[in-house]
């Protein structure tokens, strides 16, 4: 997702977000409001990450770094989550709460920033960044694995809205440095080329109520400007579908904590060769939200309930660890 109006926010926003200010977003229809983190209730990390800055075709890119502790030096498997547009890594650290969940599963965490705040994430209609996103990625994997930071055959991306696109773009021009993605509030734009794509695995979530990158396909956003287009989720997954060989899915309903919110979470899980897994995972009534995440009132009136029936992170971290299981 991202918006190029400066006054647009995204999932991941920091900044206070004032009732009168909502109120005139509202009326002016704009596209990726996304409500300030500042409500959020301060997570308490296991450990602090670092910022760390590498050079890129002569331009200093900074991404933050999450080593817990016993894992360094072991080669671990490493997660890069990917913040969505008008946002940036420290917000989506916090707004995952990825730090707590690598500390306790023996996970390396690697949040990017994107060159003002948005992904080059292979759009030519809406394209909201010209930086060489993939090389500064490649470039961070193969600095981390030089170091022994993490193993380079498990190293998995995972973002949402622009970041989930920008997730995709990976898994379409470097399939080769990425074991696997996780696709959340977004699904594969129309008009983005995908070079090269090879089987991985790949979980997508999806609410079934979001307004920004529309469950059912069409323009990214519902305000003014292009901001390209988006395949509907059910072609998403027919794309993946293909792409790893699978056949038909498994659909099962999970149960749910909160009976009174009326969201349902359906997970079709695909038949597929091993260690080329697909899975959808479909939320009925959800938002343009990332599943388990702490949000504040304010921004659930902008961007749509959370889930809490699931957590993203664990499913997402149990899917691959699935996967990689399956290799023979």
């Amino acid at each position: 997702m991202g918006a190029a109006a400066p006054d647009n926010r995204d999932v991941n926003s920091s900044a206070p977000l004032a009732p009168d200010w909502i109120a005139t977003q509202a009326a002016r229809s704009a596209v990726f409001i996304v409500a300030a983190l500042a409500f959020i209730a301060t997570v308490a990390f296991a450990t602090d990450p670092v910022e760390r800055n590498l050079a890129v075709d002569g331009e200093s890119r900074t991404y933050r770094l999450l080593v817990p502790p016993g894992t360094e030096g072991t080669h671990a498997p490493a997660f890069i989550i990917l913040h969505g547009g008008e946002s940036g890594a420290e917000q989506q650290e916090r707004y995952s709460g990825f730090d707590d969940f690598a500390a306790n599963h023996g996970l390396v965490a690697i949040y990017p920033q994107g060159i003002g705040k948005h992904w080059n994430d292979g759009r030519k209609n809406g394209q909201q960044s010209t930086a060489d996103d993939v090389a500064f990625i490649r470039a961070m994997i193969g600095a981390l694995t030089t170091e022994g930071v993490v193993d380079g055959k498990r190293i998995y991306a995972a973002g949402i809205s622009n970041g989930g696109f920008m997730a995709l773009h990976l898994a379409c021009t470097m399939p080769e440095s990425i074991a696997g993605i996780g696709v959340i509030a977004a699904s594969q734009p129309a008009d983005a080329l995908c070079p090269s794509p090879r089987p991985m695995p790949v979980i997508f979530f999806h609410g079934t109520a979001d307004k920004f990158v529309p469950f059912d396909g069409g323009p990214v956003g519902s305000g003014p400007g292009n901001r390209g287009a988006a395949l509907s989720q059910a072609d998403t997954i027919v794309f993946w579908q293909k792409e790893n060989g699978c056949g038909p899915a498994v659909r099962s309903e999970l149960p749910q904590k909160d009976t009174s919110n009326g969201m349902r979470v359906t997970v079709e899980t695909y038949s597929c060769p091993p260690g080329q897994g697909l899975e959808n995972v479909i939320i009925e009534g959800g938002g343009h939200t990332w599943p388990g995440a702490r949000q504040s009132v304010l921004a659930t009136m902008v961007l749509g309930p959370v889930n809490d029936d699931i957590s993203a992170n664990e499913m997402m971290w149990n899917f691959f660890q699935s996967q990689a299981s399956a290799h023979p």
